[in-house]
């Protein structure tokens, strides 16, 4: 009787309250597809939920026999540490301590306290999912861990791509302007990126700007010491306050920018580089988590492994991450900066190809419509 209620094509729950940049990506991607989209109390037969949607969303559509699809970003990977352990209370601290002392007990409870601190709720919704949608390569390495037979499809973010025009007098021609979005997370690696401009500018004697757009005046926990007075007293480095939504503001300076630096490690797929690529700009960076899936060749990047020190690492409680090699990322960077509208025209075609948010949102609406016509033949997905 329930599966006789339901509608036939796809639903999409899209929570507007939210304002962080990958909750920008659903908007758009909603509104995208919003003359196709079923309203969720219509009850369609298929539905896209985010990961991080309400717990009940997702039990009431297994209740109602809809054919869940579940979008999916990253997982917590913390390694063990001291400070990680001062999340836990006696005597599940005490268990978990034997994880630094023991190597070979390690990895078994690294998993067990990320699945206490905050897996456990992925983990719930993910079961429930009868297809995946990952946003990156790596976003599939990290749960095919623990959900290795689930179905999926990979689908990076999408954005709009801009036409460069004049919003403000323009840059210094002379200076290389290098733009980065903050981010309190300390993967993002925010102190790493000013220590590479400061190293630009102390040993290569480059005339070079770095722009913080949304810097918010809070430091990471466990930040080195300067990292403040590096970003707030040095002057190769210039900042715009926090912000919700791209301003005029802040899209004059990427407009403006000469590229966007990317240090941020093991991110499954940052859209502030999608965003930033929206405006035109190539990237340079490291190639860590889902950064290569949304760069492709519009940009260089310097390899990097990031299950060197095993699959597990450096997250949230400490400040410890894989060395950047600046002179690699130099020469990246003067690749970059020798071929200024080849690189711009490798951004846009990588839009036309797969970034922009009308081909984004079609990918995921042609996974929605495949589901849907298997569940029509009764088929296994």
């Amino acid at each position: 009787m329930l599966r006789k209620n339901l509608v036939p094509g796809f639903g999409i729950l899209f929570e507007p309250t939210q304002t962080q940049s990958g909750q920008r990506f659903f908007r758009d991607m909603f509104e995208e597809l919003r003359n196709e989209v079923v309203p969720f109390e219509e009850r369609p037969k298929v539905v896209l939920l985010n990961i991080s949607a309400p717990w009940f969303e997702f039990v009431k559509a297994k209740w109602r026999r809809q054919k869940l699809v579940v979008r999916l970003d990253g997982l917590w990977m913390d390694r063990l540490s001291s400070a990680y352990l001062q999340k836990f209370r006696w005597p599940m601290r005490m268990l978990l301590s034997l994880g630094l002392h023991h190597p070979r007990l390690h990895d078994p409870l690294a998993h067990l306290a990320n699945f206490l601190v905050q897996n456990y709720t992925a983990f719930l919704r993910i079961s429930c999912a009868d297809h995946v949608v990952y946003q990156s390569h790596y976003s599939k390495i990290l749960h095919q861990a623990y959900f290795p037979k689930k179905t999926y499809h990979i689908i990076v973010n999408g954005s709009t791509f801009k036409k460069r025009r004049v919003l403000a007098p323009e840059k210094n021609s002379q200076a290389i302007k290098l733009v980065v979005i903050y981010s309190l997370n300390p993967s993002k690696r925010i102190y790493e990126t000013v220590q590479f401009v400061r190293w630009l500018f102390e040993e290569k004697g480059l005339s070079v700007e770095l722009v913080i757009l949304g810097y918010t005046g809070e430091i990471p926990n466990m930040a080195p010491k300067d990292m403040r007075r590096l970003i707030e007293n040095s002057s190769f480095v210039r900042t715009l306050p926090w912000f919700n939504e791209l301003t005029d503001e802040t899209s004059a300076e990427l407009f403006q920018a000469d590229c966007y630096l990317c240090f941020s490690e093991r991110d499954p797929c940052p859209n502030a580089v999608v965003e930033s690529m929206g405006h035109g700009l190539p990237v340079v960076g490291i190639a860590s988590g889902g950064i290569p899936d949304i760069v492709g060749d519009a940009g260089e990047l310097v390899p990097i492994d990031d299950f060197l020190n095993g699959f597990f690492s450096a997250y949230r409680w400490e400040y410890d991450f894989t060395p950047i090699d600046f002179d690699s990322v130099y020469e990246a960077l003067q690749r970059v900066l020798d071929m200024p509208q080849e690189y711009r025209a490798r951004v846009e075609q990588r839009f036309l190809s797969q970034l922009d948010i009308s081909v984004t949102a079609r990918s995921y609406a042609d996974v929605l419509q495949q589901i849907g016509n298997i569940a029509d033949q009764g088929k296994e997905l």
